[in-house]
């Protein structure tokens, strides 16, 4: 089975990615156009969950990005 992730912002909404870095890049991507750039609330806090995989209902939770700062660190996986 094909793992994909998925984010569900602030606002309600939900769009998938491939990878964990394209579900990085559209938080920040939405945030940076948001209608307040500075203070994201339609994006920010978002949840990022992989889904396609074994588990609970095919879906496990990866992380909540709550500061656009959280996007710009590393991940801890990769160094």
């Amino acid at each position: 089975m094909v793992e994909r992730f998925e984010v569900k912002l602030a606002n309600g909404e939900v769009e998938s990615a491939e990878t964990l870095w394209g579900a990085r890049h559209i938080i920040a991507r939405r945030a940076a156009f948001d209608t307040n750039p500075l203070r994201p609330t339609n994006v920010l806090p978002a949840e990022i969950w992989k889904t396609g995989g074994g588990g609970f209902g095919g879906r496990s939770f990866v992380e909540t990005v709550e500061t656009v700062g959280e996007l710009s660190q590393n991940d801890p996986d990769q160094l």
